[in-house]
Formats: structure tokens, C-alpha cells, sequence
């Protein structure tokens, strides 16, 4: 029997080609990896109009993936297990980087794996109500059915009538050599593993000098963007009937759908992407009492305090920075020393100095510590890299690990500005961040509030330095006004909204999303609004000629 060699000739994801080698994995670090974001790609870059990008193959990440699966096919949920690797982290800090996103020998033996597994769910017990023809003609009409739905949701589209012969002709083999059952089951392999399934296609029909991508293609994107999985039968039937064919009405669909459950999180992906909060569930403080305990409840906080000012309020970039209250458990305000919520996760004002906005969060805090101290180098480039769109300077090789201070001798900043002192090169890199990580100085590795390091006063007064680190931006005294000074210019709007653009549109393509960006910068548009808005631009629905 020859079923191998027909599957292989179906599920060949060449789209791109099948790389002899495994995949690339993101590093622990989570905003450092390869490719991604090079020359010209900077994403505070303002080119004052919207372009139109290239046509591009987007294979699904393993987040979609997953989700795809699982929504494709919810009549089996449970039934069935899959494990992707993890995809690869661009310099941007996100996993869905078309450019980095392929099919290597790994992925393609996980999607080989995930086919099979969901193909036996669905041609179990479960059979009957999915194909209720299944219980009395098994033959191959009944099993046009089964492909014509399941087909349809996994290709975002319906087939082709080749596809259909190919995949008809494989269920026949199949069920001369076995069964219905495992005809269907090997159906189901094919069609997950299909290069149709593995990859969002962007590249429309050519009409005059543009390809416009077709309702399908549309309905897709949109499904991914805001949602992070399949559209729904419902989108494409209404991107079939012409109602998503002005970018007003992209526009609405995609704030709909970013008020969706899966839209929700997909917001908190980006910033869980963009601020590394959630690192926080993994990491230990051997030193702090409790710790280990709560940090789950840290990442917990955040996203709270995210949904609160993001999608409750509808806040933007200032609100973000300045909000004057958290959103802490009962167990979390005894560990911070603050007055105790009427619930978990309950809005609560912020004790007078204790900090404001994202910036104070003991989840980003505490990921951008140490085991045993505060970090003032990484809470710096943490700004650095995300709100003033500053490349970190490489790392020269041969640069020892920096020893903790000696506790009632030097506080971590009087170390840290003691050894750069004694050493130019050092000094001449950290300059540009260092400073800036010292205004966070009042917090601890567990983000806690001090007013003590090691037994001495915190210094945390100090400047935002200028791009070459030789000037200074604006001066602060501590968190509050650091967080104010940034909300006061004009560069971290700037550079948040190309990050937004980025992790939208999946590649470090520039000039996509310019048409709102300048209201955001003005802070008369919301997160969401500006999210919403990527689906209005030309790029959304046009591609250029390549």
C-alpha cells in the first residue's frame, strides 16, 4: 500500500522549504534572539505615511497553532494533545516574526505528530456526531462531508476542486486497505499538516499595480491579528459577503474582536511580550521570605492592572505610566506593605511615594532583579529597549559576572558606579542605561519598597541619558518622576506604537501603521484604539508588487 508516499506528496510544508536543520529556540531571556528588527527596522522610526509591505507566507506560531487545533475541532477537546516547540523570539521580543517562522525538521515531525493524535480523536467514539452519515454509509460521499467542514476551517477557505480530488483519492486507498475510520484518520493527518493549514497566506490577487488579498484572506488575517486563532465560520461568511471590504468596517471588526476572550489575550500577550512581566512565575529569590509563593500572584497583578488601564479605561501610553493605584491580592499588600484590597486583584489606590504605573509593578520588578539584588543594568535597558527604542550596545566578550555589593559597605548602585568607574569600556555602555535603572533603585529584587540597600540609604536620583549617553534627557528624584518625565515626551509614543505596528503585522517591516500614530502621540488615541486602527491601513488589505 502506498498511504505514506500519498500523505507525504499532501503534507509537504514547503512553503518557504523544510529546513534540514531543527528549529531555533528562544534563549531564557526572552527579548534576545536571532534575526528580526535589523537595519532601518527601528521601531520609533516615523515616516509620517503608511506604506503598503510585501506579500508574505505567515506560518502560524505555536500559539496559534494550538489554538487553531483546538477551535477547528472543538467536538474532540481534550481528546487529543499536541507539543510544539517553542518559535523562535525576534530582537523585537515577539514569537510571531514571519521572518524567522518556518518549518524545520522538528516542527515538521510535531505537526506530524499532532495530525495523527488528532486523527484518532476524531475517527473514535466521537465519530457519530461529527459524521452522523458515519453509522450507515460509509463510503466516500459521507466522507465529502467531513472534508467540506473540516477542510474549510483548517484552509481559512474552501478547497480547490484539485485539493478535493487529492484528498478524496487518499480516503479511498486508505479505506480499501483498512476501515472508514482510518481513512478518516489519515484525512485528518493530511489536512492538518497541509501547508494550506501550517501557513497564513498574504497575498491576494494582483488588481493594477497592488495584489488585494481576497475576502478569505482578509477574514484571516483579521482572526490571527485580534484574536490569535482561526476566524470563526461567521467572519468568513461575512468576509465572503463583501461586508469587510472598506477599512471602516476592518476597522470595527477588529475592535470587536479585540474585545473578545481570545482577543483580550492576545492584548496581554503583546505586553507580557514587550515588558517580560511574566517571567516573574519562573524565578526564585532565595532571600525573600514568601516569594515563591506569590509570584504567580505578581504576574496576576499585572495583567489585572493592564486589563484595568488598557480595557476598562481605555487608557493609553500616559495611563500606563502614571496610573496611581494596582490591582494587588490581600497577601500581596501585607508583602508590599500596602492597605489591603476589598478583593483579590481589586483596584487599590497606591500609597503617596510608592510608585505609579507599570514601571512600580512587583512582577516587572522582580524579572528585572536578580536572585539576590536589585538590577539596576537591566530595569534600565528594560527602558531602554522598549520605550525609547535604543539598541543595547553588544556585550564585548570576556565581561566578568558583576559581584554583589557588600552588604553596610556600598549600596548596589555605589558598586555598579565604583567598578564602571575603574573601567572606560564598561562606563562607556552603561552610561546609556545605568542611569536610568538607578531611579528603581528603591526596589528591591522582590519589587518591594526600600528605603534601605544592605543597611544604607537609597540613592535613587538620577537622569535619562541621551541617545550617546554623553547628555541627559530630563532629570528625576525617584520612580514617580521618572514615569512622569517619559509620559512627558514625545519618543516612548513613538516607540510603543512601533512595537504595536510590529507585533501586529508579524515583521520588522516599518511604516505600516502611520495613519492614527500621530493621535496616539498626542494621547487622544487608546491602546486599542491604535491596535484597531493596523486594520484600516493599505497594508492591511493590499500588498505591493515584490
Amino acid at each position: 500500500m502506498r498511504v505514506a508516499g500519498l500523505l507525504s506528496a499532501l503534507t509537504l510544508v514547503a512553503c518557504g522549504g523544510v529546513s534540514g536543520n531543527d528549529e531555533k529556540h528562544p534563549s531564557s531571556g526572552g527579548t534576545s534572539g536571532s534575526g528580526g528588527g535589523g537595519p532601518g527596522q527601528d521601531p520609533a522610526s516615523v515616516c509620517g505615511a503608511s506604506k503598503v509591505g510585501a506579500p508574505r507566507l505567515r506560518r502560524l506560531s505555536r500559539d496559534e497553532l494550538t489554538n487553531t487545533l483546538a477551535d477547528v475541532f472543538p467536538e474532540v477537546k481534550g481528546a487529543w494533545s499536541a507539543s510544539f516547540s517553542a518559535d523562535a523570539i525576534s530582537t523585537h521580543g515577539f514569537d510571531n516574526d514571519s521572518t524567522l517562522l518556518v518549518v524545520g525538521k522538528q516542527l515538521a515531525d510535531e505537526l506530524d505528530r499532532a495530525g495523527d493524535t488528532v486523527g484518532v480523536a476524531v475517527s473514535g467514539a466521537p465519530l457519530a456526531t461529527l459524521l452522523p452519515c458515519s453509522a450507515s454509509t460509509k463510503d466516500a460521499a459521507c466522507a465529502q462531508q467531513f472534508i467540506d467542514k473540516y477542510a474549510k476551517r483548517l484552509f481559512r477557505r474552501a478547497l480547490t476542486a484539485e485539493e478535493n480530488a487529492r484528498y478524496v483519492a487518499l480516503f479511498t486507498q486508505v479505506l480499501a486497505a483498512k476501515d472508514f475510520a482510518t481513512a478518516i484518520r489519515y484525512v485528518t493527518r493530511a489536512l492538518v499538516q497541509s501547508p494550506q493549514a501550517v501557513y497564513r497566506r498574504e497575498v491576494g490577487t494582483l488588481s493594477g499595480g497592488t495584489y488585494k488579498l481576497t475576502p478569505a484572506e482578509l477574514a484571516t488575517e483579521l482572526a490571527y491579528d485580534f484574536t490569535g486563532t482561526a476566524p470563526t465560520d461567521e467572519l468568513l461568511a461575512k468576509a465572503e459577503a463583501g461586508q469587510l471590504s472598506t477599512p471602516q468596517a476592518l476597522e470595527g471588526q477588529a475592535r470587536d474582536l479585540l474585545l473578545t476572550d481570545n482577543g483580550l489575550r492576545v492584548v496581554e500577550k503583546f505586553f507580557d511580550s514587550w515588558l517580560g512581566y511574566g517571567r516573574t512565575s519562573s524565578m526564585s529569590k532565595p532571600g525573600v521570605v514568601g516569594f515563591d509563593g506569590l509570584r504567580d500572584q505578581m504576574v496576576g497583578e499585572a495583567r489585572y492592572f493592564l486589563g484595568q488601564v488598557v480595557v476598562t479605561n481605555n487608557g493609553g501610553l500616559n495611563e500606563l505610566l502614571t496610573a496611581s493605584f494596582t490591582t494587588p491580592t490581600p497577601a500581596l499588600s501585607t508583602f508590599y506593605g500596602f492597605p489591603a484590597p476589598i478583593s483579590d486583584y481589586a483596584v487599590t489606590a497606591r500609597p503617596a511615594g510608592r510608585g505609579i504605573g507599570i514601571l512600580a509593578q512587583g512582577a516587572l520588578l522582580a524579572a528585572l532583579a536578580g536572585p539576590n539584588a536589585s538590577s539596576p543594568t537591566k530595569r534600565g535597558v528594560l527602558v531602554m529597549e522598549r520605550l525609547l527604542c535604543r539598541e543595547k550596545p553588544a556585550v564585548p566578550p570576556g565581561v566578568p559576572v558583576l559581584s554583589p555589593p557588600e552588604p553596610g559597605v556600598f549600596t548596589t548602585r555605589q558598586h555598579i558606579e565604583m567598578i564602571h568607574a575603574k573601567d572606560p569600556i564598561c562606563k562607556s555602555c552603561h552610561s546609556r542605561f545605568d542611569p536610568i535603572g538607578f531611579g528603581l533603585e528603591h526596589y528591591d529584587e522582590a519589587g518591594r519598597y526600600r528605603d534601605l540597600d544592605g543597611g544604607l540609604p537609597v540613592d535613587s536620583k538620577s537622569f535619562v541619558p541621551t541617545q550617546d549617553g554623553a547628555g541627559q534627557m530630563f532629570e528625576f528624584a525617584n520612580l514617580e518622576e521618572l514615569a512622569q518625565g517619559l509620559a512627558a515626551q514625545k519618543l516612548p509614543y513613538e516607540c510603543t506604537t512601533g512595537y504595536l505596528s510590529t507585533y501586529v503585522n508579524g515583521a520588522p517591516e516599518g511604516c505600516l501603521g502611520e495613519t492614527k500614530r500621530p493621535d496616539f502621540v498626542a494621547q487622544k488615541l487608546s491602546f486599542l484604539d491604535y491596535l484597531a486602527s493596523l486594520a484600516a491601513e493599505q497594508h492591511f488589505s493590499q500588498r505591493r508588487l515584490p
